[in-house]
């Protein structure tokens, strides 16, 4: 089974949205990857310097086939 890890920023430490539901739709979508037959997880981050720790933390879990960078962090 293909692997996906997924990078994006916290949607719920962004002011001015609304983070539950942006959240909401990142589960979603991330459910879908299932439905493919790809194994997905997901890491948020937030601007505060614990960024790098949460990215390494995740990069080294496992080796993925491919990580997607999202979520404004382009």
């Amino acid at each position: 089974m293909s692997s996906v890890l997924v990078v994006g920023y916290d949607p719920q430490a962004i002011s001015g949205v609304d983070g539950k539901a942006l959240r909401d739709a990142l589960d979603a979508e991330l459910a879908r990857f299932g439905e493919h037959g790809i194994d997905a997880a997901m890491t948020l981050v937030v601007s505060d310097g614990s960024a790098e720790s949460a990215l390494v933390t995740s990069l080294t879990e496992r080796p993925w086939d491919v990580v997607l960078i999202g979520g404004g962090i382009r």
